[in-house]
Parts: C-alpha cells; sequence; structure tokens
C-alpha cells in the first residue's frame, strides 16, 4: 500500500511539473511572437493615441507611460479635457465633464490597484520576478476560436487570466478579477489587429473593454523621450 501511495505521489508530482512545463511553454511562445523577451524589456516607455466608441460616444485619448513608473491619461470630451495620473505612490483625476473644477488626489486603494497598470508587458512576462504565479487552466473558446488560457496570480485578491491564440500566439482576451472588502469586481478585454511599429515593436490596435467600450488605436510611439512633469497634476494639458 505505502509503494502505491508513493508511486500515486510521483504521478501527482510529475502531472504538475508538466502543466507548469506547458504553461511556460505557451509564455515563451507568445514571447517570441511579441519579438521576444530582449524586445519586451527594451520597452521603457510608450506615447498612445487612441479614439473611443462608448455608447455611440466617440472621444479621443492620449496616453503617456513610463515602465513601472508613471501613467497619464488624457480624455477629450465636449471641447473640455481631463486627465488621470498614475503613479507608484500617489495619484491624481480631474474630469470637468463631470464637474470637477481642480484635480483631485485619487484614493490609497485605487493607487494600489493601478499599479499592474504601470506594466507595459502582460502580467506573465517575467512573471517570476514579479512574484506572481502561472498555472495553465487547459483550452477555452473565446470570440469564436478556441484558445489557451493562463491564469496569473498576482496577489490573494487580484488575478488575471489570458486567452491565448494557438496559432499566432497572440493575446486574445484578458480577463481581470478582483476582490475587495468582500466584494469582487471582474473585467474583460478583448484584444485583435495586431500590427508592428517601424522599430519592430507589436501591439493590438482594436481593444474592447467591458468598462468603457471600443478603442482603436491610430498612433503609437515606444521610447520616445517623455517629461516628467506631465505626470505632475498642475500640468492641465500635455503636448505630445
Amino acid at each position: 500500500m505505502k509503494k502505491a501511495l508513493s508511486l500515486l505521489t510521483l504521478i501527482i508530482g510529475a502531472s504538475s511539473i508538466l502543466v507548469a512545463q506547458t504553461a511556460d511553454e505557451i509564455i515563451n511562445k507568445n514571447i517570441a511572437a511579441m519579438g521576444g523577451l530582449a524586445k519586451l524589456n527594451s520597452i521603457n516607455s510608450v506615447y498612445q493615441e487612441d479614439s473611443i466608441n462608448a455608447g455611440g460616444m466617440k472621444f479621443g485619448v492620449k496616453m503617456w507611460m513610463v515602465n513601472k513608473k508613471s501613467q497619464r491619461v488624457e480624455f477629450t470630451l465636449m471641447g473640455m479635457t481631463g486627465f488621470q495620473i498614475q503613479r507608484i505612490d500617489s495619484g491624481w483625476s480631474f474630469m470637468p465633464f463631470q464637474g470637477q473644477t481642480t484635480p483631485e488626489p485619487i484614493t490609497a486603494d485605487e493607487v494600489k490597484k493601478g499599479q499592474q497598470d504601470l506594466y507595459l508587458t502582460d502580467a506573465f512576462v517575467n512573471y517570476k520576478e514579479k512574484g506572481f504565479k502561472v498555472t495553465y487552466e487547459g483550452k477555452d473558446e473565446t470570440e469564436g476560436s478556441e484558445a489557451y488560457k493562463i491564469k496569473v496570480t498576482i496577489s490573494d485578491s487580484v488575478s488575471e487570466t489570458y486567452y491565448i491564440d494557438p496559432d499566432t500566439y497572440y493575446v486574445l482576451q484578458v480577463k481581470t478579477k478582483e476582490t475587495v472588502n468582500g466584494k469582487t469586481d471582474e473585467g474583460s478585454e478583448i484584444l485583435s489587429d495586431y500590427k508592428k511599429t517601424p522599430d519592430g515593436y507589436i501591439f493590438p490596435m482594436e481593444r474592447n473593454l467591458s468598462s468603457q467600450g471600443d478603442i482603436r488605436t491610430y498612433v503609437v510611439k515606444v521610447n520616445s523621450p517623455i517629461d516628467n512633469k506631465i505626470f505632475s497634476p498642475s500640468v492641465k494639458v500635455a503636448g505630445k
């Protein structure tokens, strides 16, 4: 009986290793499809211009992002420009179309929640260095296509599940789940129309966010100079 139990333990352990290897294999193929790890790790900053169509209302968005440090998102709507700023230790929001007259600091919980947004690569890239846990959850259907499922556990309360195309190894969809004070929030982002920039970086040019609507990206600039002053709430409208 002890020998049988020992054999069963070995089988379960071997199965776990195979699952882990499968997850890493899929992740490595995604990284290769996106240009390779060195290429992804070379992304220090991104400037981006988008158009959002939410409920029939269209408006422009500009984003300035510095990897692991800061992000500014500007919205131009009804002739007014608002912004959201996220930094490692702080953040601000200014929404004049919602009646705000001055920028207001966001809460400590919102600052903490937004830290993952400061990464310019997917959560599974360099996941061991980030301290995240990755599991392979088999295949599932998304947008009419079968895809690999990779779950990234970021913390006890936050996880992201990636659906990866078995042919191109591009990410097709990301589902997020976060539990705060007993309340669980879930979100979804569908990605498509991947394009390569002139300097060889690959980005999805079409996205659909459950919380925002359809997003079309028109401009992407990687590692172009970004003035850190724009991550201050005293700068109301930033330039390129």
